[in-house]
């Protein structure tokens, strides 16, 4: 009786088996041990300090693309409630101000964008960030990124992935998808 049962149940077992193998296929397409790279990265801003006219906090921000290749992207700072801050940076005293915050833009290969703004003189301490995010939008993008927060001569370092190189890339539209697939 146990070898009518071998006889019958290996074969429906392998049968079966080659049935399933072409649905386990279909799946992710990503080499093994190899890990989807994520779409943004979020980082702390350390403006929570004493503000005012008289006691204003400047904060700069350069982000740069350690890649060859042109990196398609966009910054965004957030306010202590969640509210994006959209405000064009200034340029003075050999700071400078290339990134709108929440504008998409594209950084050249190895090329540094820019972002400054003071609290307290140009924008009022209420509206003080305190997360910034970089995403990429469309293919991926190697990048550094640092700032500071200078409140009367005591300066704050902003860290973004522990100032080492982060890689980005954007979730493939399904267009995208179905052509790597094709491929």
């Amino acid at each position: 009786m146990k070898s009518k049962l071998k006889k019958v149940l290996l074969p429906a077992m392998a049968l079966s088996l080659t049935i399933m193998a072409p649905a386990i296929a279909e799946g992710p397409t990503q080499a093994a041990g190899q890990r989807q790279l994520p779409e943004e990265i979020a980082f702390q801003i350390p403006t929570n300090n004493y503000c005012s006219a008289d006691k204003s906090l400047d904060f700069s921000f350069q982000l740069s693309n350690a890649g060859s290749t042109s990196a398609d992207i966009t910054v965004s700072f957030y306010q202590q409630d969640g509210t994006k801050l959209t405000t064009e940076g200034t340029s003075y005293q050999e700071i400078g101000s290339t990134i709108i915050p929440g504008k998409p833009f594209t950084l050249k290969g190895y090329a540094t964008g820019l972002y400054h703004i003071n609290f307290g003189n140009h924008l009022q301490c209420s509206e003080r960030v305190y997360l910034g995010r970089i995403f990429v939008n469309t293919g991926k993008a190697s990048l550094l990124a640092r700032g500071w927060v200078n409140t009367n001569g005591a300066v704050q370092n902003v860290e973004v992935n522990g100032n080492q190189t982060f890689e980005l890339a954007a979730v493939p539209t399904a267009a995208e998808a179905a052509a790597t697939k094709a491929e």
